[in-house]
């Protein structure tokens, strides 16, 4: 049997850093189990080229698990069990479903990709489109990269409330909204306070594979890509795929590297076009999203565009990016939690990163 070190690293790596950073013992717990099993990293090693393998077996198998295949596994998945933890480690149950379900956890593994929805981001997409929509002065045609279901689309939808050191300090949105999203703020810096009124004129998503939240199964994919430990997010996803009754998107099936130029081609003069991305580029190879900067850059020539991108890790950086005339200012607008629980503002308007120069 291969040995798969790449894979080892990376199930060392999520059990050491990632499941850590987002408040996953139990994620943690397995990833260090799995690093040390081979037969479940061959299992892991049947994904997709480019999607992430922890990711990737952890969300087939509570899939199976939220689809109703019964097994003491399931006593360690809140959403499942309620929030009593079992006794004894979750590895053992884990191993066991994993091998008593080899063929339909690696059929899942070979056929899905990882495309999270976590609409908790949009607390750090909020303050972003602010400062975009006082730059502009004009509504926002909104132009989502790798958008999976296009529920960060709604983000004006939702109600918005800022903590510092426990104490509520920003509230934004209806308080009667079906979403209800919280956020700490962090460091010496202050997030600006959000414009009162960010009017949307256009709400588009593009990815490889978007997901139609009208086929159940897709909805509940999404849900088995939720940590066990984040049972908040559940009720988020589910509400906010509600939300599109009343607030219909636009998805489009194709590649951003290539597709972006016609989406933008479409924006109306009077509208502001912002291209924005959540914890997806890395998705994207370096030639295409070389080619993103192009289009771009392109179109800048004619107009401004803006682009937002929450992207990076430990932790991510919130950036804002001007384009004009062929030319792109970058400001580094927070560092924030790649969930969107907290987000740490520059400590002033423009960071001390931002640059400006003639794209190469």
């Amino acid at each position: 049997m291969r040995a798969h070190p790449e894979l080892r690293d990376a199930f060392e790596r999520f059990a050491r850093v990632e499941a850590p950073d987002l408040d996953s013992p139990t994620y943690a717990a397995l990833a260090a189990g799995v690093a040390g099993d081979g037969e479940l990293l061959a299992l892991a090693a049947e994904r997709q080229p480019g999607q992430p393998a922890p990711n990737m077996l952890f969300g087939a198998v509570q899939y199976a698990l939220l689809q109703g295949v019964e097994h003491p596994l399931a006593a360690h998945y809140p959403i499942l069990s309620g929030p009593e933890a079992p006794p004894g480690p979750a590895f053992p149950p884990f191993r066991a479903f994993c091998l008593e379900h080899r063929e339909r956890v690696g059929e899942l593994i070979a056929t899905r990709r990882t495309q999270t929805q976590v609409v908790r981001r949009c607390t750090c997409l909020l303050p972003a489109f602010s400062v975009v929509q006082r730059d502009a002065k004009a509504p926002l045609a909104l132009i989502d990269v790798g958008a999976s279901a296009g529920l960060n689309l709604n983000f004006d939808r939702y109600a918005y409330r800022y903590r510092r050191a426990g104490r509520e300090v920003l509230r934004w949105g209806r308080g009667s909204a079906r979403v209800q999203l919280e956020a700490d703020l962090r460091g010496p810096g202050t997030m600006p306070p959000p414009a009162r009124d960010i009017p949307v004129a256009s709400r588009d998503g593009i990815d490889v594979n978007p997901i139609d939240l009208d086929d159940p199964d897709e909805l509940l994919w999404l849900r088995a890509l939720i940590w066990p430990e984040h049972v908040e997010r559940h009720a988020q996803l589910v509400d906010a795929a509600a939300e599109l009754e009343d607030s219909p998107i636009s998805l489009h099936r194709g590649d951003a590297s290539r597709d972006l130029p016609q989406l933008l081609e479409r924006v109306p003069a009077e509208v502001a076009p912002v291209v924005y991305s959540t914890i997806a580029l890395y998705q994207i190879p370096r030639e295409g999203r070389r080619r993103i900067t192009d289009a771009l850059e392109a179109r800048s020539r004619e107009r401004p565009v803006w682009q937002v991108a929450l992207e990076g890790v430990h932790p991510p950086s919130l950036t804002l990016t001007r384009y004009r005339s062929g030319c792109r200012e970058t400001e580094l607008l927070a560092r924030a939690s790649p969930h969107g629980w907290w987000i740490e503002w520059g400590s002033s308007p423009r960071d001390a990163a931002a640059s400006s120069a003639r794209i190469p």
